[in-house]
């Protein structure tokens, strides 16, 4: 296996440790948490842990291997996201399975450099205040544009929880993206500004067999890119889109045709994967019913949030609004998905009637740091905070994800006698956590959950990683040990959200495996 590295910020430490060979992607990340962070810990405190911490299978030939799981102590629950771009792939290749940063750089605007010759932390005032899209550009002038990044823009700055790290894609339109389910302000109440590794390897993870792993992953990219779902209507229309048209694993929508790869009218290559390695594709492929194509999933969900909340606005109307969000929300880091949520919450609450031109000066509070863009950059839990007594809207903030989904029995069928006592529910998340473990997109879902052929494929990928033998019933007892220690980690009554409350792309998967 690989190195972690732990990085100290209130001494500018950085220490150097084999990673142990029994934890690995997401359960790591949560293992290095619980180890690092103090104990009692919320969100900001500097003493608070954060890891980022590559899939197993991340910085390999596996398809769609591309992501890491960064972690650290939420506010009563542990917080947990998946990043993908060029970043996870550039830091596995170095032998770097995770990074921890603890403490707090006190100066702030630290920029962590990582390379083949090793790790260092820069001071860089220079960023203080600049957009996202200025410090990609800074970065990638200034060391290198082989340079992938993670980092943090105002709004994280400000320590609003709808404050998002983005992370590059490779060079080319776009070059970044803003995770929706990212906490940038963890990062930023760190000091952190970006942690740029500088190097050209996608591929470079040491590997312990690495002919036989490429023939197995040319046999598992087989298998996704045969998936009608995974193949092209998921990446061509979005999570939450689809969510909406997928009624059973029959109703599979159409989307145009792919294209081949290109370049923009200003002569800039167009990026169709966030990632080399990626065999689906969802960049420059979310079309719109005028014709219009998002750069990014991220688009294509604040898109989807403006036909929920401004169903009254003209589709037209809608679409450009969404797109005007996206762009300025990017620039400096906001959760823009979450913020059309909150801004409707706001506009009822406040008697207001909605128009485009109110939600743009509205992100306009927010990158200006008045009350009211402060009040709006904590989501719709921090409006919620101020109507406690408003029963109705509570119940719209704390409704489970899953409510509209209990109707769909899922029907996995029993694919290994040794877990036949788990539930259809508990075993869809193991798939899920093992699919994480590894470093896989969640986007194959739909052709390897519930597949045996594909499962055994990918306990066949982690031995020819490792040169350890493994069977599926090993690795999904895993996912189920990595599952119930984010449970344990789970404080107050929200420990059955792990589990109960299915984020949007999961309950995607609840419909398409249910009957």
């Amino acid at each position: 296996m690989g190195k972690t590295i732990v990085i100290n910020l209130n001494t500018n430490s950085i220490s150097e440790m084999p990673t142990p060979a029994e934890h690995y992607g997401r359960g790591l990340a949560m293992k290095l948490v619980r180890q690092y962070a103090e104990d009692g810990c919320s969100r900001l405190d500097e003493g608070n842990a954060l890891a980022i911490v590559c899939g197993l299978l991340t910085g390999t030939n596996a398809p769609c291997a591309n992501r890491a799981s960064v972690a650290a102590m939420g506010n009563n629950a542990v917080a947990v996201s998946s990043i993908s771009g060029d970043f996870p792939q550039k830091l596995a290749s170095l032998g770097i399975d995770a990074l921890v940063l603890t403490g707090k750089y006190s100066d702030g605007n630290a920029v962590i450099m990582v390379d083949a010759s090793g790790i260092r932390i820069e001071h860089m005032p220079q960023l203080q205040g600049k957009s996202c899209n200025d410090i990609v550009e800074y970065i990638r002038s200034t060391f290198g544009g082989n340079c992938a990044a993670i980092g943090t823009g105002r709004a994280a700055d400000m320590l609003l929880p709808l404050g998002a790290l983005f992370t590059t894609y490779p060079e080319g339109t776009p070059r970044f993206t803003c995770p929706r389910s990212s906490f940038g302000d963890v990062a930023a109440s760190k000091g952190i500004r970006a942690i740029v590794i500088n190097g050209k390897a996608y591929f470079g993870k040491r590997c312990a067999d690495k002919a036989t792993l490429q023939a197995n992953s040319k046999k598992l990219a087989g298998m996704i890119l045969s998936d009608k779902i995974c193949g092209g209507a998921l990446p061509g229309l979005g999570s939450i889109t689809i969510l909406h048209l997928l009624k059973s694993r029959n109703a599979i929508p159409e989307i145009p045709e792919r294209r081949a790869h290109g370049k923009r009218n200003n002569g800039s290559r167009l990026n169709y994967c966030c990632a080399p390695g990626c065999v689906i594709g969802c960049l420059n492929r979310h079309t719109a019913a005028d014709g219009h194509v998002f750069s990014a999933p991220e688009e294509s969900e604040v898109k989807a949030a403006m036909e929920h909340c401004f169903g009254m606005m003209g589709e037209s109307e809608r679409a450009d609004t969404a797109l005007a969000l996206s762009k300025r929300g990017m620039a400096f880091g906001l959760n823009t998905t979450e913020f059309v949520y909150t801004a409707a919450m706001y506009m009822e609450l406040n008697g207001e009637t909605s128009s485009s031109e109110r939600l743009m000066e509205l992100i306009g509070e927010i990158e200006r740091g008045s009350i009211t863009g402060r009040l709006l950059g904590g989501g719709t839990m921090a409006i919620g905070s101020l109507y406690r007594d408003n029963a109705s809207l509570q119940r719209r903030i704390t409704k489970p994800a899953n409510t509209n989904d209990s109707a769909h029995r899922l029907d996995l069928g029993k694919l290994y006698p040794e877990l036949s006592e788990i539930d259809d529910l508990d075993m869809l998340y193991r798939q899920i956590f093992l699919l994480e473990n590894m470093g896989i997109c969640i986007f194959s879902a739909f052709a390897l959950i519930n597949r045996k052929e594909a499962l055994e494929t990918i306990a066949s990928l982690y031995g020819n990683v490792t040169g350890n033998a493994v069977s599926v019933v090993q690795l999904l007892n895993y996912a189920g040990e990595c599952l119930d220690n984010e449970l344990q980690m789970v404080r107050s009554n929200s420990a059955s959200d792990v589990k109960q409350s299915i984020p949007e792309f999961v309950k995607v998967l609840y419909r398409y495996f249910g009957e």
